[in-house]
């Protein structure tokens, strides 16, 4: 169906404006890390912020956001595919209840559901508090939504047909799955894999209320705007934790690149 004119210009301006109010945050953090003055448009340039910033302590939480990102991507897969493969393959009595509780961490604030983690943690598991696995439990839950979600929308898309073949040719569910079905949903899985690394590199709120043992990037960019609210420096910390964070992710779609081709193009 053919729009008109002033309907397909209309749409375009709406775009672009989305466009741009999605952007606009980004470039205002880059206008600020380059210049002396929080302000718009600057006053003056310079590169007094980079030498501004403790290098050494920034790196050193990255590494464990990172660190923390690779766990808890991997917790989320070996939790979410189970889940979504059930849910969009098999037939079972509670199936709706099921896919409506998976979006139980959506529906709460993420502090009070985080909190609720803590509560619990700190009932029976007082000694793990703050502890590496606790972190990475808690990090992973507010994520499984959407990572379920993204994997099951990749098998939705794939026919079954396959995989019942190669069942009826004598192959065990778990062959047929991983020979079949896997290759098949590989990009659904990778794109599930970036979005779980993405959330969790930032995560913020699992760690900090449940007393995480080492800091987060986020925890650190926040303590220090704590002590001198937002200057120049703040924003190159946080341009700093963008770009290493999308860098990996990037990495991870030309690594991939092949079996990302059937989404992107």
């Amino acid at each position: 169906m053919k729009l008109p004119r002033i309907l397909r210009v209309i749409l375009n301006i709406y775009a672009l404006a989305l466009a741009l109010i999605l952007v606009w945050p980004v470039l205002q953090m880059v206008l600020t890390s380059f210049s002396a003055d929080v302000q718009f448009p600057p006053r003056y340039y310079t590169l007094y912020a980079f030498r501004e910033v403790l290098w050494s302590s920034f790196f050193k939480t990255l590494g464990f956001s990172l660190r923390l990102a690779l766990w808890t991507s991997l917790l989320l897969l070996g939790i979410c595919l189970p889940a979504a493969y059930a849910m969009e393959r098999r037939y079972f009595a509670g199936r709706s209840l099921m896919q409506v509780l998976i979006f139980v961490p959506t529906i709460f604030p993420s502090v009070t559901y985080v909190s609720a983690i803590g509560v619990y943690v700190f009932i029976f598991f007082t000694e793990l508090r703050g502890t590496f696995p606790i972190i990475v439990v808690a990090t992973a839950m507010g994520a499984i939504p959407l990572v379920v979600r993204s994997i099951q929308a990749s098998i939705a898309t794939t026919d079954p047909v396959y995989e019942e073949a190669a069942l009826m040719m004598g192959a065990s569910p778990l062959h047929a799955f991983f020979k079949i079905t896997l290759p098949m949903i590989a990009p659904g899985l990778l794109t599930a894999a970036m979005i779980a690394f993405t959330a969790a590199s930032t995560a913020f709120t699992a760690p900090y209320i449940l007393g995480s043992r080492e800091q987060t990037v986020s925890m650190f960019v926040y303590e220090d705007m704590g002590k001198v609210g937002f200057t120049s420096w703040i924003a190159v910390e946080v341009l700093a934790m963008q770009a290493v964070v999308l860098g990996v992710v990037q990495t991870l779609y030309f690594v991939f690149r092949k079996q990302f081709r059937g989404l992107f193009v």
